[in-house]
């Protein structure tokens, strides 16, 4: 089973893991970290091998993190590569749909890699613009 770390600016993470819990109940072998204002990149590294640390007994860990370069997702980084004995990847951008299929499907893959990559077009598929659409009635159609 891959576990999951879920990092990000101010209350991301927890505001990410308080909907998950709500739409799905599954709050197992995820981890959450937030990276709050008065944290410093010492703190937050800190709070990430923590969270890594209690995910250890998983078969690797994909990290969710928010902003591609912001502190949170490069301090994941650098925990990736200080812990080469633990399989972790490190994925920016993130979003709830991600979120809720990984806790889905933690049990279905045997590397982060691979549930990285799966998620990856979930969250691109997920972000949609939606528009009022000119309605023509179709006397064929019972309405249904």
């Amino acid at each position: 089973m891959i576990g999951l770390l879920i990092t990000g600016h101010g209350h991301f993470a927890t505001g990410l893991g308080s909907s998950l819990k709500l739409i799905t109940g599954n709050t197992e072998n995820i981890a959450y970290v937030d990276f709050e204002a008065d944290h410093s990149t010492d703190t937050l590294t800190e709070n990430l091998n923590k969270a890594l640390d209690e995910l250890k007994s998983c078969d690797g860990v994909l990290v969710l993190s928010g902003l591609a370069g912001g502190s949170p997702c490069k301090c994941a980084v650098e925990c990736k590569f200080a812990r080469p004995d633990q399989a972790i990847e490190v994925v920016a951008g993130s979003n709830l749909p991600m979120l809720i299929e990984g806790s889905m499907m933690m049990g279905a893959f045997d590397s982060p890699l691979d549930m990285a990559e799966s998620l990856i077009p979930t969250g691109k598929d997920y972000i949609i613009r939606f528009e009022l659409a000119a309605h023509e009635d179709n006397a064929e159609e019972d309405g249904i």
